[in-house]
């Protein structure tokens, strides 16, 4: 009973069933980043879903802090032990429809990242010759505490259409179960760290989402100490402040869970049991197991 559409292969819901549902969801446009034409070059990863054990706006706090990258996903992406210079170059101002930046490593490679409002991350990288990698990444709330994401990697070939040797091992060819386990692998990484941090601070009530009625909003400068890498960070909590209400209107009682490091690791009731590929390959790997036993 509720609109839907089909963009880049995500389902987008607007969740009305009211006479004017179908009209209100067509003067809404989807956030989501513009579709590649040169669709000979383009490589398309498999798409993945999993409840993180931390909300939204930090899930969206954190993709758009491009010095967090080779700390806390060392030795998939970066190192922490190489030069961590960085520069943050504005592209687009903060608006209600999002803003963008560009981040020059020590390389003096421009790494833009867009956020279009109020659910989508996407990261450029580039590789010469016209090549380019972008990571898509999508997060809606879910409840106090967790959120719903959805990513992938897409890929334009240089000009003569070849994969460059920097983008090979993010495109291998592999079973949509397989990019799973490896997704799961990447979000691991920091799950731990934001997964505290936001607990952690939702105890002060200074620095949450969750906001009891009647408390007000915060300004993300007043409750931390940002540093120069930190302005992606200040632009999404600015325009939280600004035209999204300063916190994650959520229903029923807005009390944050406890912290649990069992919750961040646990990939069964955050993806496996709803995913189809999973949950074909998890029965083939239990046949496996019982025929290896004999």
């Amino acid at each position: 009973a509720f609109p839907t559409k089909i963009i880049n292969g995500v389902l987008f819901v607007w969740p009305s069933a009211d006479e004017n549902a179908v009209l209100e969801s067509e003067l809404t446009p989807v956030a989501h980043r513009p579709q590649e034409t040169e669709t000979e070059r383009l490589f398309e990863g498999h798409w993945n879903y999993r409840e993180l054990p931390y909300g939204a706006d930090f899930f969206l706090e954190n993709v758009v802090d491009p010095a967090h990258v080779p700390i806390s996903h060392h030795n998939i992406v970066g190192s922490r032990y190489n030069d961590q210079k960085l520069t943050i170059v504005p592209i687009k101002p903060v608006t209600k429809d999002g803003f963008a930046f560009a981040a020059k490593g020590s390389t003096g490679e421009d790494a833009p990242h867009h956020f279009y409002a109020p659910s989508l991350v996407a990261i450029d990288a580039y590789a010469g010759n016209g090549a380019r990698q972008t990571l898509e990444l999508y997060v809606s709330p879910s409840r106090p505490g967790f959120s719903n994401h959805v990513g992938r990697i897409v890929v334009l070939k240089d000009k003569d259409g070849k994969m460059p040797k920097l983008f090979r091992q993010f495109t291998l060819p592999m079973p949509k179960w397989l990019s799973h386990v490896a997704a799961s692998a990447f979000l691991n990484q920091d799950g731990l760290f934001l997964h505290h941090q936001e607990r952690t601070l939702a105890k002060t009530g200074q620095y949450t989402s969750v906001l009891k009625e009647g408390e007000a909003s915060y300004n993300y400068s007043d409750a931390v100490y940002p540093v120069s890498s930190d302005r992606g960070v200040l632009n999404f909590r600015n325009w939280m402040r600004k035209f999204a209400g300063g916190s994650i209107p959520y229903k029923n009682s807005p009390s944050m869970p406890a912290a649990s490091a069992d919750v961040v690791f646990d990939v069964w009731n955050g993806h496996t049991k709803y995913c189809k590929y999973c949950q074909d390959a998890l029965r083939r790997l239990k046949k496996v197991r019982f025929a290896s036993f004999f």
